[in-house]
């Protein structure tokens, strides 16, 4: 069997030696550097040049002196610790934000309203760091995220599969959102009583009916619901074109508000759930970490300034 070569066996603690005695020309002063003895210095010099092979310095006049073996290998331990340095900078780097990426994926209703606003607070906190968002349908954010594509997904519930982790999730309530100067808008709160006779915009029917509540209105409204979309932004379009209303996530409803479109509460329930997921075969980087912290602070701010975006519990 091949013995393992000589310089296998050199320590960092032999290396730190040798080069504080180059770079102090004395065994006294590497020993003050090093703050250990003069004669402990000297062990570790020999025995560096033990495991290496070759002689590193020559006394002459009383003075050590490194031989060119010693300055060729010098050479090498500089790279070294020049490596070490640009690591040591790099890891710091990573530890405050200063370098890296984050890359999301997130269903429509929330990459066009929550998502951009924490963003921006992200990017004014973290201009180092490159950030991709990919906008898509939840079933393939889920898939992103499993492959490692995405380090988060912000997704409808009903596409998570036990292949990612769930790190956030919220439960809404979804409201009507009217045409500007609809006479509907007097109310309050909009029943089922309120819409019918009304041309009602409506999502997909698996949408409405996966909650009791929201099964009961759809079976009210069926006849009304004249045009179905996949999408609330698309509904929130129609209304403000005086189509007719829609019900439709509060988030997008309130990015939707200035432009041409009122929102009301709906005494029924139809849950509007969101899931934020990654994928557990990693831990979050620091950059994912502080983006949840952020889209956190977010929701809050948006329930506190606009009471239709209500919690379901």
């Amino acid at each position: 069997m091949d013995q393992p070569s000589r310089s296998d066996t050199i320590s960092p603690r032999q290396v730190e030696a040798f080069k504080a005695v180059v770079e102090a020309a004395s065994v006294t002063a590497a020993a003050n550097l090093m703050h250990i003895s003069q004669p402990s210095v000297s062990r570790l010099l020999r025995s560096l040049e033990d495991s290496i092979g070759f002689a590193l310095f020559e006394r002459r006049k009383g003075r050590l002196v490194a031989t060119a073996e010693a300055m060729l290998f010098y050479d090498e331990i500089q790279k070294y610790f020049h490596t070490m340095q640009r690591l040591a900078h790099t890891a710091n780097d990573i530890r405050t934000l200063a370098h890296g990426q984050l890359r999301l994926g997130s269903f429509i209703a929330l990459a066009i309203s929550i998502t951009p606003r924490v963003l921006r607070r992200f990017n004014q906190a973290h201009p180092q760091i490159h950030v991709s968002c990919k906008t898509s349908q939840s079933r393939q954010i889920v898939d992103l995220v499993t492959a490692r594509f995405a380090d988060l997904g912000i997704v409808d519930p009903s596409a998570v599969t036990s292949a990612v982790r769930v790190e956030r999730e919220w439960q809404f309530r979804c409201v009507c959102a009217l045409p500007v100067g609809h006479p509907l808008a007097r109310h309050k709160v909009i029943t089922a009583e309120h819409l019918a006779g009304e041309t009602v915009i409506g999502l997909q029917r698996e949408f409405l009916t996966h909650h009791p509540s929201g099964a009961e209105l759809y079976a009210a409204l069926e006849p009304s619901l004249r045009i179905t979309v996949h999408q609330s932004i698309a509904a929130c379009a129609m209304v403000s074109e005086g189509t007719g209303v829609a019900i439709v996530d509060p988030f997008t409803a309130r990015h939707y508000a200035p432009h041409g479109i009122i929102v009301r509460p709906l005494k029924a329930t139809i849950p509007f759930d969101i899931r934020i997921i990654s994928s557990p075969e990693a831990p979050l980087s620091v950059a994912a970490q502080e983006f949840l912290s952020l889209f956190d602070a977010e929701i809050e701010a948006a329930q506190q300034a606009d009471p239709t975006i209500a919690r379901y519990v």
